[in-house]
Formats: structure tokens, sequence, C-alpha cells
């Protein structure tokens, strides 16, 4: 696919099907409607997207639209207490029946499993434990008769879910455990006033119909084949080495805890944010360090973003550091990570404004070490090892979040020498992403 049928195919997808929200955000210096976050950037990564907010917003309509892009490669799922995978992924074998020693012999793989895309709908309706079935879907894979199978088509496929929240406000709802939300890659708030529908959006939405129901069918034409080429496109793009390293700060660097034997947080995580004398002054008692998982979202979902904004020319785009950083905002909140009394206490329960407030932080200290964490990996791509830049992140006898980081531009340093042609590209980062989730 060239660019400028990546062009038209992403500016067809923001532009077309029922759905709409043309609020505005910036990532990377760069203007996105949230149409662009909630449809075109999960399709171009094909990372899994966890729409959340109160009832009637347009997640389940969101649902059908990207169904439709797929024609009959998508996989419909309701959220009932009842639930199994093996209503849609598996049937019976009429053929073998009469010759068939046990019942596992007469049992066969569904077309379903060859789907692109994956919709459980009202997931948070399921409890935990029928929640437990969905991890293989998000993870793109299938177990049946003690045989891993890969869900999807043309190496394609991705995982859409909705769910209403509430502080109990919706009977019969359960919450999602971390190493779902984990899973998610992206769980978005799509009614917070930052993220919402805009006014003009409404008006057109209330003067496009009178009936209530979601509208199903062909909402879009099929783009299977288009989203795929995109994807792929995607997927050749090369990583800049300072996201991995960017990645090392919010996957160790955050786990920094003083005051403690192994200063880790995931040393004392029963126990975590209620240590005594944390500071509360940085991230210690606000956030826990965010899984591998969660930094090959952020990175895959940051460079969906640029490409985006790389292929419709947008003036003043940012650095990889502004665009991973913002992508943050569409991972971070709901994942888990940030600690109960922070977004509850200091923020009456606003994801967002605890998130908000966590990254003012970083970003300062980020953005302090800027220069010397370019220096640095200036250096180590080389093969060379930048004394003064390394020691502006911090000194080789001290201890801080920037310790990880240090060691990770020196390890590389060898690697290069090592390895003096080798680049990242996005296909191997999403093949890592699969390897962590299938190991789990």
């Amino acid at each position: 696919m060239d660019d400028k049928n990546a062009l038209e195919t992403m500016n067809y997808l923001r532009d077309n099907g029922t759905y709409r929200n043309n609020r505005l955000v910036y990532v990377g210096n760069v203007p996105f409607t949230m149409k662009d976050v909630l449809v075109v950037a999960p399709l171009i990564s094909t990372l899994n997207i966890y729409d959340v907010g109160g009832t009637g917003e347009g997640k389940t309509q969101k649902a059908h639209d990207i169904m439709s892009l797929f024609g009959d490669k998508a996989c419909f799922m309701e959220g009932r207490p009842d639930f199994k995978s093996s209503e849609l992924l598996k049937e019976l074998n009429i053929e073998a029946l009469k010759t068939a020693k046990n019942d596992k012999e007469i049992m066969q793989l569904t077309k379903a499993v060859n789907s692109h895309v994956f919709v459980v709908d009202e997931m948070n309706r399921c409890p935990p434990i029928i929640q437990n079935y969905f991890f293989n879907f998000f993870d793109g894979k299938l177990v049946h008769q003690g045989k891993v199978y890969k869900l999807g088509n043309n190496d394609y496929s991705f995982g859409l879910a909705s769910g209403n929240i509430g502080n109990g406000k919706y009977v019969g709802t359960s919450d999602s455990d971390r190493a779902l939300k984990d899973r998610m890659h992206m769980i978005v708030e799509v009614d917070y006033p930052d993220f919402c529908t805009t006014p003009l959006d409404d008006v057109l939405i209330f003067m496009g119909k009178k009936d209530p129901r979601t509208t199903q069918g062909n909402n879009y034409k099929n783009m299977s084949k288009e989203i795929i080429d995109l994807h792929n496109l995607f997927k050749n793009r090369e990583i800049p080495l300072i996201l991995p390293v960017i990645g090392e700060y919010f996957h160790k660097g955050l786990d920094y805890l003083d005051g403690t034997g192994k200063h880790s947080k995931r040393a004392v995580k029963n126990l975590w944010p209620r240590i005594n004398d944390i500071k509360d002054g940085n991230h210690e008692n606000k956030v826990f360090p965010l899984s591998k998982r969660a930094i090959f979202s952020a990175m895959g979902l940051s460079q969906a973003f640029k490409m985006m904004a790389e292929l419709r020319k947008n003036e003043g785009i940012g650095d990889d550091i502004d665009f991973f950083l913002d992508s943050l905002k569409f991972t971070v909140p709901y994942s888990g990570v940030l600690a109960d009394e922070f977004v509850t206490q200091a923020h009456n329960g606003d994801f967002y404004s605890a998130f908000d407030d966590l990254m003012q932080g970083i970003r300062i200290d980020l953005g302090e070490k800027k220069d010397a964490l370019s220096a640095a990996l200036i250096g180590a791509n080389n093969g060379m090892k930048v004394p003064k830049a390394l020691d502006a992140l911090v000194a080789q006898e001290d201890v801080s979040e920037w310790t990880p980081v240090r060691e990770a531009v020196e390890s590389f340093v060898d690697y290069r020498k090592e390895n003096p042609d080798g680049v990242i590209k996005l296909d191997s980062i999403i093949e890592e992403t699969k390897k962590e989730e299938q190991s789990q």
C-alpha cells in the first residue's frame, strides 16, 4: 500500500460510519478526533480497546460499525453470566459422530476463529470467573484439545469490548481484574468531558434517526483488505531507539521506592502504597510500574498516531517522546496501576485528573533529562558510552528512577557493537507483545 492509498483508507475510516465523535485531542502536538483515537488507531495497530462509560454513549454502535468493516470476518459476543467461548468457536462434527471414540473427537472449531475482530458487548456484565474466558480472545489465541490455535486471518485480529461504569449504578456488573485490563491495551472512558462527543455531534446524531436502537448492517463498506494493508505498512515502520529506553523508565524506573530494602514497589506489592515513610511528592505512592505489555501497547499506539500525522502532513509534529507520553492517557488511567487512594481521595475518583497530576511531575523529570538521554543514545547507537551524558541521568554510584535507564543505555552499547546493523521494527514489537501474552 502506498502513502496515498493509506491516507485515503485512514480518512475513510474517520469520516464514515454511523458512530461519530469529532472531539479534538492532542497527541504529539497534533490534533486528532476522538474517532481517530477510538477507531482508526486501534485498527492500524491491532491494539485491543475497552470502551467504558455510561449507557447510551455510542459504545455498541461503534462496535457494529467496526464489525461491518470486516464483513463476515467479525465475531460478536454478549456479556452474560452464563457465557462460554465454546458457543462461538466450537461445534459438533456430524460426520465424526459414528466413528468417534470420545467426546473430544466430535468437536471441531468453527469459522469464527478466522475472524479479524472479536467484540464483547457489555463485558463487565459477566462475573469475574466468566470474564476469564476472554483472556484468550484478547491474546489472539484459542486452546482446543491441548493445542494453541491463533485467532484471526492474514495475521490480523484484535479485540473490542464495552462496559458500563458508574459506582454501583448498574446492577449485575463486575469490575475486571488488572490482568484482563492489561490485555485490553487501551481503556477509554468515552463520555469523559475531554473525550465525549461535541455539541454539533450530538445535534447531528439526534437529527439522523428516530429509532434509539443501534444501527446494524453495512455501516461501512467491507475494508478488510485495505485495513490489513494499512496495518502491514504500520508494522514495517522502525521503532525509534528512545522509545524502548523511555519504556524502561516506566517499567523499571517507576518501580523505585526509597526507604525499602530492595528499593522496589514490586518487592512490597502486597502492602503498596501503604508503606511506612513513603514519599507523596513524586510517583512513589501514586503509580505502580507499568508491565512490559503496557509498554508495548503505548509504543505501538504512539507510532500509530505518528504515522497518521505524517501521512496527513500535519504541521508542528512533536517528537517520539511527545507521542509516547500523550498516548499513555489512553492506556494507563484505567489499567489498574494508579493507587486507589490517590484516585479517590486526592482526585475524587477522577482517573484522568489523577493521571494528569502524576504525569506533570514525570514530564518535568523527563524534560530535564531529555538532552542527556538523547546524547547518551546517540553514543550508544554508535557503540560508544558518553560518560558525561550518563552521569547527567544519574551518577554511577547513586540509585534512583534513572538507574535502570542508565543500565539499559550502557547495555545497549555492547549490544550495538555485536549488532551494528540491527534495527527494531514495529512487527517485532507486535510479536513480542503476543509472546508476552501467550506466556501468561
